[in-house]
């Protein structure tokens, strides 16, 4: 990468996916920290919009807009999918309120089908997402260390593999495993902040061959008085112009 201000958007946005993969990890202990690596997902891809400002690229702009999209969808679903659990729930406790036992299903049914229609949505939406990102860092490797551009392909398909293990939670051994995919698709993504140290210029030490010959320039004196006679002379001749002494 030539452009030193990309550079130091995709480094904001490794710094970024680190927080989110820490919050992530710590989500075992604390569920207050989903909400924060979800925040730090967003400025993340603040970065990417930040970085595509200038590269302008179609892939970048796909992940974006894909995974936003993939975001409201879930909302949608899940809020969909409360009210239907909600309304069937309500009609158990309180029958009078509704008109009758076949409405109340169907309408709870809809809403619940509808919920995952949204699910399904969402999760295609996001596999493309990383897919698009994955197919940038391809595109794109030379603008990245060869270390850090395995690192981030492969952290693109982790990402890709914990959104479907994900959507298949009701099997706890695949949100097991879509959890730590996810977790590891983060942490290889976050080998972006390692770009700084691609920043500092290296030099090297100057090395000498002394078994080289070498030209060595020396400055000739230049004797302004006759060491013999004491008489003052111009430097040009070689001998005093008085006494004839040998003054170099």
């Amino acid at each position: 990468m030539s452009n030193m201000d990309v550079r130091k958007d995709f480094y904001e946005f490794g710094k970024n996916m680190q927080i989110v993969a820490i919050c992530t990890v710590l989500t075992l202990v604390t569920g207050v920290t989903g909400l924060i690596a979800l925040i730090f997902i967003f400025i993340a891809l603040g970065n990417i919009k930040t970085a595509n400002l200038k590269l302008n690229n179609e892939y970048l702009e796909e992940f974006r807009s894909k995974y936003v999209k993939a975001f409201i969808l879930r909302i949608c679903g899940a809020i969909v999918l409360m009210l239907g659990v909600f309304s069937l729930v309500l009609y158990l406790f309180f029958p009078s309120y509704f008109p009758s036992f076949w409405i109340t299903i169907s309408i709870s049914v809809t809403l619940i089908l509808t919920s995952l229609t949204f699910g399904i949505t969402s999760l295609v939406a996001e596999m493309k997402a990383w897919e698009n990102l994955k197919r940038f860092f391809e595109e794109n490797r030379s603008m990245f260390p060869g270390s850090i551009s395995h690192e981030l392909i492969e952290g693109c398909d982790k990402l890709k593999t914990a959104a479907l293990l994900n959507a298949l939670g009701f099997l706890i051994i695949t949100a097991i495993i879509g959890f730590i995919y996810q977790v590891i698709g983060y942490f290889k993504l976050a080998k972006l902040n390692t770009l700084i140290l691609y920043d500092v210029p290296k030099t090297s030490p100057i090395k000498v061959n002394l078994t080289e010959p070498r030209a060595i320039a020396i400055t000739e004196v230049v004797v302004n008085f006759c060491p013999n006679c004491g008489t003052k002379v111009s430097g040009l001749g070689k001998f005093c112009p008085l006494c004839g002494s040998d003054i170099n």
